[in-house]
């Protein structure tokens, strides 16, 4: 099963935080580090909850505070999803992209921990209680830009180009000082791998491209629009980035 996922080099434990912080280092960690760092996986300790699974707030000990996600283990995809983000997001390294920390694997469970973002996802700040007043326009005009260099990276200078397949408003994550950074790699591609017959249609409604759903042909930065819409409007009720 680990054998399976390309990281190289992967630390048999999880005795050094600073070495899982360079890039290429990915941590293997032990399922009882995450339960205690989680309180067993406490409901108190989860950041958001989505199709992809679940994220928790993790306190390990010195200190180190991250977020760990726990997939759901239902359906044949959540396996692929897991291996394909661990292979990307430790091959790549950028200020407006995620940082891995770790990954684990108990049972049929699976495991990837993260930098923790303190300020939620950007359909938090957006469409929660506080309807986006903690974004000003120069704080929404950060996030676009932050999100486009995130994407200028990917599309640019990945070799090869990595094509998200998933960018929305819950997958744009905010740091203490509102930096953007993309997240959830787990339906992202390859230009290598992006001929119709390899790709399985992926995506949320209102971010996927009329020419992906009717033939399958990837627009890359179509999704980047309604993030764009979303930061732009005020004192709106949305669900789900749909206007009501």
């Amino acid at each position: 099963d680990t054998q399976r996922i390309a990281l190289v080099p992967i630390l048999n434990r999880f005795n050094s935080f600073k070495a899982t912080t360079k890039k290429g280092l990915v941590a293997m960690m032990e399922y009882a580090s995450l339960e205690a760092a989680t309180g067993n996986f406490s409901e108190s300790n989860v950041l958001g909850v989505g199709g992809f699974g679940c994220v928790y707030k993790a306190n390990f000990d010195g200190g180190f505070v991250a977020a760990v996600k726990r997939l759901g283990c239902e359906g044949q995809e959540y396996e692929k999803e897991f291996e394909n983000e661990l292979d990307l997001l430790q091959r790549i390294q950028h200020s407006n992209i995620v940082s891995l920390v770790g990954f684990c694997i108990h049972q049929e469970n699976r495991f990837i921990v993260y930098e923790l973002m303190v300020n939620g996802s950007l359909e938090t700040q957006l469409h929660g209680p506080s309807h986006g007043s903690a974004l000003s326009w120069h704080i929404r005009m950060k996030i676009a830009l932050d999100t486009a260099r995130g994407l200028e990276y990917l599309h640019e200078h990945c070799n090869p180009p990595i094509i998200h397949r998933d960018l929305k408003s819950s997958n744009i994550l905010l740091d203490s000082d509102f930096n953007a950074k993309i997240s959830d790699f787990g339906l992202a591609v390859t230009s290598g791998n992006r001929s119709k017959g390899n790709l399985k249609l992926s995506g949320t409604l209102g971010y996927v491209a009329p020419e992906y759903l009717l033939d399958g042909m990837l627009c890359p930065l179509f999704s980047y629009s309604p993030v764009c819409d979303s930061l732009c409007r005020l004192n709106l009720i949305y669900k789900d980035d749909v206007l009501l």
